[in-house]
């Protein structure tokens, strides 16, 4: 098992911002055990309308830093910045260029991946699975 600092951790998810910390190599280590964390605690924040690594000059915050994105491995909250340089596309556009659908057109707060939505889309079709029970398989 190999242990890293939070730079490194962050720096290894730039491209993968929805991934569990939930095995021990993540996981904080809190003096005398180890506690589950997330990437939002230790300070990954998604740059949208760039490339992952490169530096927005114009960062538009969401609001409140409290941004969900729903995924087939659950419910995340993470903190996301939209482009705001002279060049950038709307909000819900940078979204959807992420392959997240926003919850709505302006001042996205949630979005979905398409990866979740062509799950469910099957799911729907093939067992009639209900919308609320998806839903709850995904908070749990």
């Amino acid at each position: 098992m190999q242990m890293l600092c939070n730079q490194c951790v962050l720096h290894s998810h730039m491209s993968n911002p929805l991934h569990r910390i939930d095995i021990p190599p993540y996981q904080m280590w809190s003096n005398s055990y180890f506690q589950c964390t997330s990437l939002k605690q230790i300070g990954l924040r998604m740059q949208l309308g760039h490339n992952p690594g490169e530096i927005c000059y114009n960062p538009h915050p969401s609001t409140g830093d409290d941004f969900v994105v729903i995924n087939i491995h659950g419910i995340h909250e993470i903190v996301l910045n939209f482009c705001g340089c002279a060049s950038s596309q709307v909000h819900y556009k940078q979204l959807l260029h992420a392959c997240w659908y926003p919850a709505t057109t302006s001042e996205p707060h949630t979005a979905a991946t398409f990866s979740l939505l062509e799950h469910f889309h099957l799911l729907l079709f093939e067992s009639k699975v209900s919308t609320y029970e998806f839903y709850q398989s995904l908070a749990r």
